[in-house]
């Protein structure tokens, strides 16, 4: 059975996890084998090693959309799949940016692209994310920017005092075991941010 996210991103928040992570080259899946062996002779535990592995080989898939800030990034499968390329995300922000927001909140927040792409244009960014796995990869991933603030919360009940701008990124599909199937009625969007009936419910002006 695979190992759940949470398995694979624990372990590099440690110190020897963050350290043995940057100290890999580019991933190579013909000599992942070879090196999964050597690391566990350097005495390091099978969980960090396939932690690292893993986490290796989805920084090298993530390069196709985070170029190479993806080399810094953490990410979880789902997460990645889910993620907003960096460049459409630029074209988001760049919409707030020119309509004079100056605090954007990115409810569901995922990996944190969309907030990522806020951030780095000057504005303060709530970033607001339910899964715990996600919201920690989400953290380290705006590390670089202090006007980026991730919540462990749930989207629908996060104070909105203060914030001039709302992002909504839905998850637009659903894996089952029959395959992955997109779905187009916004009332069942989960993960990325809450369904959409409880926004419509808080009777937020821009829901």
């Amino acid at each position: 059975m695979p190992n759940a996210p949470q398995d694979q991103i624990a372990p590099l928040l440690t110190p020897e996890g963050w350290d043995l992570l940057a100290s890999l080259g580019p991933y190579r899946e013909d000599a992942s084998f070879e090196l999964n062996s050597a690391l566990r002779k350097a005495g390091h535990s099978p969980e960090l090693v396939s932690a690292v592995l893993t986490q290796s080989r989805l920084r090298t898939r993530a390069e196709a959309k985070f170029g190479e800030f993806a080399s810094q990034m953490l990410f979880t499968q789902a997460g990645l799949e889910q993620a907003t390329r960096l460049n459409v995300a630029a074209r988001h922000a760049q919409r707030f940016a020119e309509a004079g927001v100056s605090h954007v909140a990115d409810l569901g927040c995922g990996l944190g692209a969309d907030s990522l792409a806020l951030a780095s244009l000057d504005l303060t960014v709530t970033a607001v994310e339910q899964d715990e796995t996600t919201a920690a990869c989400a953290t380290v991933n705006l590390i670089p920017f202090p006007n980026a603030t991730v919540v462990h919360a749930d989207a629908t009940a996060v104070p909105l005092d203060g914030i001039d701008g709302v992002w909504l990124d839905p998850a637009r599909r659903v894996t089952s075991t029959s395959g992955t199937t997109r779905i187009w009625d916004p009332r069942p969007f989960r993960r990325r941010c809450p369904s959409w009936s409880p926004l419509r419910s808080r009777a937020w002006p821009w829901a």
